[in-house]
């Protein structure tokens, strides 16, 4: 029997019909400080993005559209941030960057004009630096360190304290917000008496500890990574030091207790830029537990930012194009969110909007170790 032309090109339409359409891959690129002290926040952040879109991709992305994502690690080392980042570009050709540990790294993707030459966003830095903000290619989640220092400021000045210190660390980043706390102390009718600083990427804190004890501030400030602070804090109680302590979002409580220890850690005040995630306060915080539980990651606020820039960067993947999977295609699709409840936390972006929230809240080490409001 002889096929003529017609019926047998109505056979391949009704197979190509029959045939599952073939989902689109898009890369996203993360570089985190992995071979650094920060390691194992490093390696949890990573977890909750691979979870995300493993799940992400299970439910058949969005559109047709999945997720692959690659990392690179900078050691916390700006230089090699910037090198990682562009062998990742190089040879993955990411449609955005998602993610990065600190100001010093971000700082140097726009110096030297990584994003821009490649045309791909960074997506939720964990960064507060001001002048990350103004940049087209960076799309912010968290409020900006002074927002978190006037909260913290506000809190200070509302208990009865007036002569505060400030730790910090000895870096571009520390400095920036030794500055920032200054200014924001000064908003609020407090002084600073003391600093003392500490070198990046060790906890040689005595020196610090020590000028700041002379000073004898009723409240200090204190900036850097968790062990930094945690060292700090431990080494001032130790010599003596009854201030009242604060620190940003950046410091864990759980970490700040494993280093400074229960007794040392109480009682300190850490500013909040995501909702509370000890309990069901809001449905995203409800959703992030639950997909924590199922996943058996661990419970924290960096992994919940993650896990938040992960939900903002497919909410905007699901108003792209499939035909135009590009980093300038979304960023047009992230201007274009405008108005974004993510169940009870609101997000807005837009054309001339990079950053998304300046919600910031202060949170307390209870008496057993917990986190409350």
């Amino acid at each position: 029997m002889r096929l003529t032309l017609r019926p047998l090109l109505a056979v391949l339409a009704s197979a190509l019909l029959l045939a599952p359409a073939q989902a689109e891959v898009v890369t996203v690129g993360h570089v985190g400080p992995v071979s650094s002290q920060l390691k194992e926040l490093a390696e949890s952040a990573e977890q909750t993005l691979d979870a995300y879109f493993a799940e992400f991709n299970k439910k058949a992305g969005v559109n047709g559209i999945k997720v692959k994502m690659v990392y690179g690690d900078d050691a916390f080392n700006p230089q090699k941030h910037a090198e990682e980042t562009r062998r990742i570009i190089q040879q993955h050709n990411p449609i955005a960057m998602l993610g990065a540990g600190g100001s010093a790294g971000p700082l140097e993707l726009l110096k030297q004009n990584i994003l821009s030459d490649a045309k791909i966003p960074l997506i939720a830095p964990i960064s507060g630096a001001p002048a990350l903000r103004s940049n087209p290619w960076m799309f912010h989640l968290r409020a900006a360190w002074p927002d978190e220092m006037n909260k913290l400021a506000q809190q200070m000045a509302s208990l009865g304290h007036q002569r505060v210190g400030v730790f910090y660390q000895n870096d571009p980043d520390g400095k920036f917000g030794l500055f920032s706390a200054r200014q924001e102390a000064r908003k609020n009718n407090l002084e600073v008496v003391a600093t003392g600083a500490y070198e990046k990427n060790t906890v040689n804190v005595d020196a610090a500890v020590k000028a700041i004890n002379e000073q004898n501030p009723s409240a200090i400030l204190a900036l850097g990574t968790d062990d930094a602070v945690g060292s700090f804090l431990k080494a001032y109680r130790k010599a003596g030091g009854m201030a009242q302590i604060y620190t940003v979002s950046v410091v864990g409580a759980k970490e700040l207790i494993a280093t400074a220890g229960l007794e040392s850690a109480r009682g300190t005040g850490i500013s909040q830029v995501m909702p509370y995630i000890f309990a069901d306060s809001s449905q995203l915080a409800k959703e992030y537990r639950a997909f924590v539980k199922r996943n058996k990651l661990k419970l924290g606020y960096i992994e919940f930012e993650y896990y938040i820039a992960a939900r903002l960067f497919t909410e905007a993947l699901g108003n792209m194009n499939k035909n135009n999977l590009s980093g300038e295609a979304l960023i047009s699709a992230l201007e274009g969110i405008g108005n974004l409840n993510m169940g009870g936390f609101r997000l807005a972006f837009g054309p001339n909007q990079r950053v998304g929230s300046k919600f910031v809240e202060v949170t307390v080490i209870g008496p057993s170790g917990e986190l409350i409001r």
